[in-house]
C-alpha cells in the first residue's frame, strides 16, 4: 500500500522503486517457449504442431510487451542494462528499439487521433460499422498493420532519426538475431520450422494479440461514438481493465492492464501500475472506470 503522504512524494516513492521484477516475467517467457520446443522435439504431429503454434505466438507476444518496457527505459536497471536485454528482446521479435521508442512516444504525445502513431492499429476498426463488419475489419486487417509495423519499427538502413548511425546497429542486431534463430531451428529441426514456427506465429498470432489490447484499451471510450467530432479529431483515450490473473498473463503482461495510468505516468516502473492507480484516484484526479475484463471489452466494442 502506498503510505498516506503528499501526492508528489508518493509519485517520487514511485518513481524510485528501481527493480528487476521484470527478470522473473522474462524468464517464464523464454522457460515456456523452452518447454513448448521440448514438446515438438519429443511429441512431433499435428496437435504439437497447432499447439506449439499458437503457444510460440503468445509468448512472443509477451516478448513485444516487454520491449514497450524497455522503450519507456523501465524494463530494467540500470539503463545500460534495460537497452542491451531490450535490444536483445526486440531483435527476436523484428523490432528496431530506438525507432520504437520514437514511434511510441509520439503515441504518448498525440493529442488527437489523426496525430496518434498508433491510430493505424484502432482507428480502421472503429471507422468499420459495428458488428460484422467491424469484426471483419478486426481479424483481417491485420495484414495491413504488419505493413505499418514494418515503417515505423522494423528494419531499416535509411534512417532519418539523430541518431542514424545508432539506429543502424539496432537494424543489424535483428538481422543478428533472426540469423540465429534461423540457424537453431535448423539444427534442432529444418530449416523451415524457423519459418513455420517462429515467423508465422510472430505475424499473426503476436502481432493479432497486440492489435486486440491496442483495439480494447484505445477504443473503448469512442463506442458508441460519443464525440460530435470527426474520429481523426477526437481526442486519444485509454482505459484501465481490471484483468483476472489469466488475462493479466496472456493480454497484458508488465500491468499494461493499468493502462489509463500509464499514459499519465508513463515513466513509473509497470510493478507500480496498481499503486499509480490507486494514488490518483486518491488525488482525486477523474480517472476512466476500469472495465472488468478484456473479453468482456472487446465484445462491446466489436458490437456498439
Amino acid at each position: 500500500m502506498i503510505p498516506r503522504m503528499p501526492f508528489q512524494e508518493s509519485l517520487a516513492a514511485l518513481h524510485r522503486d528501481r527493480r528487476n521484477v521484470a527478470i522473473i516475467d522474462i524468464a517464464a517467457t523464454f522457460m515456456l517457449l523452452a518447454g513448448v520446443i521440448c514438446f515438438l522435439v519429443l511429441y512431433p504431429g499435428p496437435w504439437t504442431y497447432g499447439f506449439a503454434f499458437i503457444a510460440i505466438g503468445l509468448m512472443q507476444y509477451r516478448i513485444v510487451i516487454a520491449c514497450h518496457e524497455a522503450v519507456h527505459k523501465t524494463l530494467l536497471f540500470p539503463l545500460s542494462l534495460n537497452e542491451s536485454v531490450g535490444t536483445a528482446l526486440c531483435a527476436m521479435v523484428g523490432i528496431n528499439l530506438l525507432l520504437y521508442r520514437r514511434q511510441h512516444l509520439g503515441h504518448h504525445a498525440a493529442q488527437d487521433i489523426g496525430h496518434d502513431t498508433d491510430a493505424y492499429i484502432y482507428e480502421p476498426i472503429l471507422r468499420a460499422r459495428p458488428g460484422i463488419q467491424r469484426l471483419a475489419v478486426w481479424i483481417f486487417g491485420t495484414a495491413a498493420e504488419i505493413s505499418g509495423k514494418l515503417r515505423q519499427k522494423g528494419f531499416t538502413v535509411t534512417a532519418t532519426i539523430e541518431a542514424e548511425g545508432t539506429a543502424r546497429i539496432h537494424s543489424l542486431a535483428i538481422v543478428a538475431a533472426q540469423a540465429a534463430l534461423l540457424m537453431g531451428w535448423s539444427l534442432l529441426f529444418n530449416w523451415w520450422y524457423y519459418f513455420a514456427f517462429w515467423l508465422a506465429p510472430l505475424l499473426t498470432i503476436a502481432v493479432f494479440m497486440n492489435r486486440t489490447r491496442v483495439l480494447v484499451e484505445h477504443g473503448y471510450d469512442h463506442v458508441p461514438r460519443r464525440e460530435n467530432l470527426e474520429l481523426a479529431m477526437a481526442p486519444v483515450k485509454a482505459i484501465d481493465v481490471s484483468a483476472n490473473l489469466i488475462e493479466r498473463f496472456f493480454i497484458a503482461p508488465f500491468g499494461m492492464n493499468n493502462h489509463a495510468a500509464h499514459h499519465r505516468m508513463p515513466s513509473v516502473p509497470f510493478y507500480r501500475s496498481d499503486d499509480l492507480l490507486r494514488l490518483l484516484q486518491q488525488q482525486g484526479e477523474v480517472m476512466p472506470a476500469s472495465q472488468p475484463s478484456y473479453l468482456k471489452a472487446l465484445r462491446f466494442v466489436l458490437w456498439n
